[in-house]
């Protein structure tokens, strides 16, 4: 009987970051844009989850976001956000983190979310439920290469004692 040796926690923290990297990137390539930045239909009204979208948009994205997320092996969370006055919004999300707590329905831009809106991928460490997860973000593109959101892409760090796929809950 053979034994898989287990990875160390940097070894854990490199080959997520691989993979994240990948769904990432695959976001840029296949998350519509200019389909993305007419979900919200009225930007005013952004309260939390309390806004107005265009359904078929946003359903369009959110089937965009489970297949990214069937792209590679193991746990993933993913959620796009947009930016709004001087920090984000979540628009289309499939596994919410629980940690993040918005003010007056925005979020602050974290230093991975910052670089993802001006044209970069980003990684940065976080904590869900005490338990360390990494967090991939990417830019939306439109048509005119504009960027017009972010797909955060993110994973425990600690799969076997916690999950960031919170659907299966």
């Amino acid at each position: 009987m053979s034994r898989t040796k287990k990875m160390t926690k940097k070894e854990m923290r490199k080959a997520t970051g691989e993979r994240l990297r990948r769904i990432a990137r695959a976001g840029e390539v296949f998350l519509d844009g200019d389909a993305f930045k007419r979900i919200v239909t009225d930007p005013a009204l952004v309260s939390g989850d309390d806004y107005r979208v265009e359904h078929d948009k946003f359903i369009q994205i959110k089937q965009t976001l489970f297949k990214l997320k069937r792209l590679e092996p193991g746990d993933i969370g993913a959620m796009t956000w947009r930016k709004h006055q001087d920090g984000a919004t979540m628009v289309v999300v499939v596994d919410p983190d629980p940690n993040r707590r918005p003010s007056a329905g925005q979020y602050p831009l974290a230093p991975a979310l910052a670089a993802a809106f001006d044209g970069r991928m980003a990684a940065q460490d976080m904590t869900i439920k005490g338990f360390p997860v990494l967090s991939v973000c990417g830019p939306i593109r439109d048509s005119l290469d504009d960027v017009v959101g972010v797909l955060e892409v993110f994973a425990s760090l600690e799969p076997e004692k916690f999950q960031a796929n919170f659907i299966n809950y």
